[in-house]
């Protein structure tokens, strides 16, 4: 006798007797014996039948689902999946392989085939398997690091090069050797909270001094660079290593800057008395290192020029008639042309500079101030500042420390209120403030006779500020300093 039937109605006459299967229930399901098949009579099977049946195997046996229906005179069985009490992973319950037999009756009752719809899953699941590998194996080589790389590439190609170095020496610094764990990270898995990690270390350090700008400078460029790969998938002129990294928003746009900023990001106001610019001439005159003092020298009596840019010059770029430096600073693509009357203190200083290259070759390609072919870090020239302000401030010649960006302040502050030089004029000849649509797109002229005038009153001031002076009595402790930096560290 079938137990999976039951008699339902008897037609004596006829003499037959029609079945239907019973429902289902998990105390059937558990007493299946193996080679055994159930109907499940929950399941109405106008289009497909439910049945459930316990399968043999080389160690033991397995409960499974499987879904039968005819279309024309063919019959059609699929398995649809393993039995289980309880919901588990890749597996039914009887509710669950209920449900999915409603939705395969649905499929066939539309005139759509399971076996095709399964193949059309299984074909979509792969497909999506591979695009997902293949983009984890590119986002191997897509990590916060090449991030940070393209975008020194970048400001490399726009010739940008000391933007390019001290972006790299602070990526290199304060991401790739502080937090290798997430520079190696995908970029587009990097997240706000991972900024401000990396940030957290500069203005909040358990120990050590705070490095406050360098942390808004870091944020600055870091920033720079995921704007940089989100646009470049899109802009035809970006660098070509700087797309694909499957970014959907800039993380670190969402750490915010403006408590930093105050914090740190303050502009200095340390301008030097003419008594203090006087001792520090004199001391700069007893470095015992020719080249920081020629270049520093240079930079005073040029009017304060940017290290960068002095750094920058070539031989070819200086004459005893002009000085033609590249001013690169800010947000401009394309550097822009600054030319320098050469006043007569002016080249007798290129001069120097170019005896130190005694013994070795020198071509129009050749940096001015330089004494290997290398070019000298702008650190070099602030370390030199320093140690002079030390010395300054120990001797009573100075109130306060200063740095080296405070002498471009003390020179324009002079030429301003003591000089009386137009806000104009010193424009021009510190080459800043220069941006704006007239003077971009207009006014094209080099304002060498006013830049002439200019340069001429200041060198006169600085001769008659330290014609005649003797030498502090303690200038020889700058001196001594120096030596000391020598032995110890490496000034250039």
């Amino acid at each position: 006798m079938n137990r999976d039937k039951v008699s339902t109605e008897e037609v004596a006459d006829a003499g037959f007797r029609r079945t239907a299967p019973k429902p289902l229930t998990t105390v059937r399901i558990s007493s299946l014996k193996p080679g055994e098949t159930l109907a499940d009579g929950a399941v109405r099977p106008s289009s497909g039948s439910l049945k459930i049946r316990k399968r043999k195997l080389a160690h033991g046996s397995v409960t499974e689902w499987i879904f039968n229906w005819t279309r024309g005179r063919k019959s059609s069985r699929l398995t649809i999946g393993r039995y289980s009490l309880t919901e588990t992973e890749n597996c039914f319950t009887l509710s669950q392989a209920r449900s999915h037999a409603a939705q395969l009756q649905a499929l066939i009752n539309a005139g759509q085939d399971p076996m095709v719809q399964r193949e059309i899953q299984r074909e979509t699941k792969r497909v999506a398997e591979a695009v997902a590998i293949t983009t984890l194996q590119d986002a191997k080589g897509k990590t916060l690091a090449s991030v940070l790389a393209a975008y020194i590439q970048s400001l490399r190609a726009q010739g940008k090069t000391d933007s390019a170095n001290d972006a790299e020496n602070m990526f290199g610094n304060h991401v790739l050797k502080a937090f290798p764990d997430l520079a190696g990270l995908p970029a587009a898995a990097i997240q706000p909270e991972h900024i401000s990690r990396v940030l957290r270390r500069l203005v909040a350090p358990a120990e050590g001094r705070v490095k406050g700008r360098t942390a808004v400078k870091l944020r600055s460029y870091m920033s720079a660079a995921f704007t940089l790969a989100l646009g470049a998938s899109v802009d035809p002129m970006s660098p070509h290593d700087a797309s694909d990294f499957g970014l959907t928003t800039n993380p670190v746009a969402a750490v915010p800057a403006t408590r930093m900023a105050a914090a740190f990001n303050i502009a200095g106001k340390r301008a030097l008395s003419p008594e203090e610019l006087r001792s520090f001439l004199l001391h700069l005159s007893c470095w015992p290192q020719d080249l920081p003092r020629l270049t520093l020298q240079f930079q005073v009596a040029s009017g304060g020029q940017r290290f960068a840019q002095l750094l920058r010059m070539t031989v070819a770029n200086v004459d005893d008639v002009l000085c033609a430096m590249q001013d690169r600073k800010g947000r401009r693509k394309k550097a822009r042309d600054h030319m320098l009357p050469m006043v007569p203190e002016l080249v007798e200083i290129a001069d120097a500079a170019r005896s130190i290259y005694q013994g070795r070759p020198i071509d129009q390609d050749s940096l001015l101030f330089t004494r290997d072919g290398r070019p000298m870090a702008s650190e070099t020239l602030s370390e030199v500042v320093r140690e002079i302000s030390k010395v300054m401030v120990s001797a009573g010649e100075a109130k306060s420390r200063f740095r080296a960006g405070d002498l471009r302040r003390t020179v324009e502050t002079i030429l301003g209120e003591t000089l009386r030089i137009s806000k104009d004029d010193r424009a021009q000849l510190l080459s800043h403030g220069l941006t704006g649509v007239q003077d971009t797109h207009y006014d094209q002229g080099k304002y060498l006779a006013a830049k002439t005038d200019a340069l001429r009153t200041w060198n006169d001031y600085l001769s008659d500020l330290c014609i005649a002076s003797p030498l502090p009595r303690r200038t020889s402790q700058v001196t001594e300093v120096a030596h000391e930096k020598r032995r110890t560290k490496a000034l250039y």
